[in-house]
């Protein structure tokens, strides 16, 4: 009974196939598609369960939750030959375009793909074609008819031979933050794909102990990137934590993160020994010198401690550095009546963080421009420092140097500064602060080789536009590759006002990018020898250089597996060990970057503004800058007015990597600028033919409106490499602009509508989709406005029901092919 059972599904499923399935060419044309349905039949039963396609599951395992949707696919057989995929878009609506890298996914190469309606018993398979291919990259648009915002599962077929599939919408949890806390304590979780239809009402948690049945717990607050929870009272202990989406059934499951329940918090009892610092002889007039009274009262806390010195309102006027004992905190009435003032030149941070376990809260530390060059605070390789409601006064210099730091977070407060630096720490918590930027600083904050970092609900202006060291430069964060990678960072609810370089006659102008990842270090491995799943062996290693505190990830930026990174987690003996396995094993053909890279980045639903001389090219304000290799970014409902460009992505110089993969840039407005969104190959002379500049980058659904100049500034460079591919286009609308979409040389200083080809060789931009935008000239001038233009022949388009209004030239769009794909 069992194999007539199987027997039966198969040929259901193959019905289906033959019955349903249609093939979607390049035009959006169906037609009948029978070969790989019969290819398929018996050769697929119903899925057991996630394990058959390597998916995560809790163990054992939850009932689902209420109201998740059904999700039954099909087992269909697999080849150990190709096609096969190596990275992907992860997130795609019905009739949006998912792009992706792999091997022999070119024209030959059919696309079957499972949806099933929420309330469907069943669901069914569709084929289609892809929209674009070649031998390193394919964009497959997801049919029309297909469930809205489901979970697809698409398989690539090539001949009969079935890769393995990949899952589109499956949720997908990065990271937790805080990853420990006691029972009461609000942790987040980020990622991707994390609520239901990439919604802001509906995720499920799920908190576990390791190999024990569990509970799901209500979220506080849902977006797509992040959720919050309370942890609930359960024992002390370590957990996982799962997140369900509702879509996918049993296989939409995110992996598990760990969340350390603490019995005790890190601050435990420090509020029961109060020492008040009068006691200590202190006076807090503002005149009397306090120095020695807070310095005994200090090291009394520091013998009592746990202990918390209480500052009544009032001025204490120091004249020395203070050090903060660890497992002590420093509270006062508030930020507005307690005031620690430094009254002397000391070339000094003004104060020290000795230990863990630190807080300051309901008070003010002005340094009162009396460190030097010193920052206020100097912080060091702290663990568990906690700052709220707090006011730093570091006019002038930086208000935190806080690299190595584990468990930092500052809430609630107001920092006058010129921006903090926070290197390789991890567990940094920014929220609901006022950041007053002075003396032309570069950023509120920078970070170098570290992780887990988020900014939530801050607000960044300047000190006093009245002065000149009154401004910053415009920059909320800086990410930088001089310590290794940096992973795992997030901006939900930032609001900038005037941020950018107001007066290019004092200040570096090429700055003011608010989100500005500058990830240049890399270098071209190819010494290649063999790899398995998870190593890779080279010639040698002795390039890999000093250990860094972000480490280095291994980049395939050319040949097989182009597109995939993985960081690696040791070396010996030449050969490097990754974090996780290839999605497709690289060979002697495939082209490696050792590189410090940024990943698993979401920028979403912030608020970030410019300056009224966004249209004289005085500065390079940008509401986010990715430049250089950024992986699996997505930059989501961001607000964005009075900028240069509103966004932008660049690639660089392709002898050494330095490349943006995978990057999604959707649901943006950007109003009131100069350009709109800047793509394009830039600040090199020379490159290497065969290395990626840009693959699977996706802009989709973002609404541009009176811009100065370009909507899109697609920009080619006189080199070879850094060529771009797959790179999508999609429902985006441009209305009130000049000129619409520009394909060109040197984009960035073209102010007068004169655009030109690249001299000699030029970075390539292959297989570009174009699907339902729409460009409208709207107010703007007519005088010499431009739709479309490509001033690059060799370079290939696809334009799926874009539309150019009302310009002086250019509304036909990119010439149609002689011929469509196969």
């Amino acid at each position: 009974m069992k194999v007539l059972a199987s027997i039966l599904v198969a040929s259901l499923v193959a019905l289906t196939l033959i019955g349903a399935a249609v093939a979607q060419r390049g035009t959006g044309d169906t037609v009948a598609f029978l070969d790989a349905a019969l290819r398929g039949a018996f050769q697929a039963e119903e899925a057991k369960g996630p394990a058959d396609f390597g998916m995560p599951v809790p163990t054992p395992e939850p009932s689902l939750p209420e109201g998740a949707d059904a999700f039954n696919p099909p087992l269909l057989r697999v080849s150990k030959s190709p096609p096969a995929v190596a990275e992907f878009s992860r997130t795609a609506d019905r009739d949006e375009i998912v792009s992706m890298t792999g091997i022999k996914l070119d024209h030959s190469a059919e696309f079957e793909i499972f949806s099933q309606a929420p309330s469907a018993a069943k669901g069914n398979v569709t084929a289609v074609n892809s929209l674009r291919a070649d031998k390193t990259a394919a964009t497959v648009l997801l049919p029309a008819a297909l469930p809205e915002w489901s979970m697809y599962l698409m398989w690539p077929n090539r001949n009969g031979y079935r890769g393995q599939p990949i899952a589109i919408n499956r949720t997908e949890a990065w990271w937790l933050g805080p990853n420990k806390g006691t029972a009461g304590t609000v942790i987040s979780v980020y990622g991707r794909n994390l609520a239901r239809s990439n919604g802001t009402s509906l995720s499920y948690l799920y908190i576990k102990p390791p190999g024990a049945s569990g509970s799901y717990v209500k979220p506080s607050a849902v977006n797509p990137f992040k959720v919050d929870f309370a942890i609930p009272d359960m024992p002390a202990g370590n957990y996982e934590v799962w997140v369900h989406n509702t879509h996918g059934g049993r296989f939409g499951w995110s992996g598990p993160l760990r969340l350390d329940v603490l019995a005790r918090s890190p601050w435990a009892d420090q509020k029961n020994n109060l020492l008040d610092v009068k006691r200590f002889g202190a006076v807090g007039d503002g005149t009397a010198d306090d120095t020695a009274a807070l310095q005994r009262a200090l090291e009394a806390a520091k013998n009592a401690a746990p202990a918390t010195i209480h500052f009544p309102a009032g001025t204490y006027r120091i004249t020395s550095f203070l050090t903060a004992p660890a497992n002590v905190g420093w509270v006062g009435d508030g930020m507005n009546t307690t005031e620690i003032r430094l009254d002397r030149s000391i070339d000094h941070s003004m104060i020290e963080i000795a230990g863990e376990n630190v807080q300051f809260e309901g008070l003010a530390l002005n340094a009162n421009r009396n460190t030097g060059k010193q920052v206020l605070m100097q912080v060091s390789s702290a663990e568990n420092l906690r700052i709220a409601s707090a006011k730093l006064n570091a006019w002038g210099v930086a208000a935190l140097q806080a690299n190595g730091a584990s468990g930092l977070s500052i809430s609630d407060s107001e920092l006058v500064e010129n921006g903090s630096f926070y290197g390789s720490s991890r567990q940094v918590f920014l929220s609901g602060n006022k950041f007053r930027m002075t003396g032309y600083g570069e950023s509120v904050a920078a970070l170098w080789g570290g992780r887990d970092f988020s900014m939530v609900g801050n607000e960044l202006s300047n000190a006093d536009e009245s002065r000149d060291d009154g401004h910053g430069i415009g920059r909320f964060f800086v990410g930088q590759a001089q310590f290794g990678s940096i992973s795992n960072l997030y901006w939900g609810n930032n609001t900038s006002l005037n941020a950018a370089p107001h007066d290019c006659d004092k200040v570096d102008c090429n700055k003011g990018e608010q989100i500005c990842f500058e990830m240049v270090g890399s270098k071209i491995k190819s010494d290649f020898v063999k790899a398995t799943a998870d190593t890779v062996s080279f010639k040698t290693l002795s390039d890999l250089g000093d250990v860094t505190p972000g480490g280095q990830d291994l980049v395939i930026v050319g040949g097989r597996g182009a597109g995939q990174h993985r960081h690696i987690v040791s070396s010996a003996d030449s050969t490097v060990t990754l974090d996780a396995p290839w999605n497709v094993i690289p060979d002697r053909t495939s082209r490696f970057a050792l590189a410090a890279t940024a990943s698993k980045v979401a920028i979403y639903n912030n608020k970030f503004d410019g300056r009224s001389s966004y249209s004289q090219h005085d500065s390079d304000s940008t509401s986010v800058l990715l430049y250089g290799n950024v992986y699996d970014a997505v930059v989501d409902s961001n607000r964005i007015s009075r900028m240069r460009h509103g966004m932008m992505t660049i690639a660089l110089d392709s002898t050494r990597g330095l490349a943006p993969y995978f990057l999604q840039y959707s649901n943006n407005t950007v109003s009131d600028s100069n350009s709109g969104l800047y793509v394009g190959t830039t600040f090199a002379e020379s490159g290497k033919p065969g290395i990626w500049g840009g693959l699977g980058n996706i802009y989709r659904n973002n609404r541009f409106e009176n811009l100065a100049h370009i909507g899109v500034e697609y920009e080619t460079w006189t080199h070879d490499g850094s060529d771009y591919n797959g790179t999508v286009f999609e429902r985006n609308s441009f209305k009130n602009v000049p000129y619409g979409f520009i394909e060109a040389y040197q984009l960035m200083w073209t102010y007068d509508g004169r655009f030109k080809a690249a001299p000699g060789s030029h970075s390539m931009k292959v297989n570009t989709i174009l699907h339902k935008n729409d460009f409208d000239r709207g107010s703007a001038t007519d005088d010499g406005s431009v739709g479309f233009v490509t001033l690059h022949p060799s370079n290939s388009w696809l334009n799926i029901g874009s539309t150019w209004t009302d310009f002086a030239s250019g509304n036909d769009g990119p010439v149609a092919p002689k011929a469509l794909p196969n």
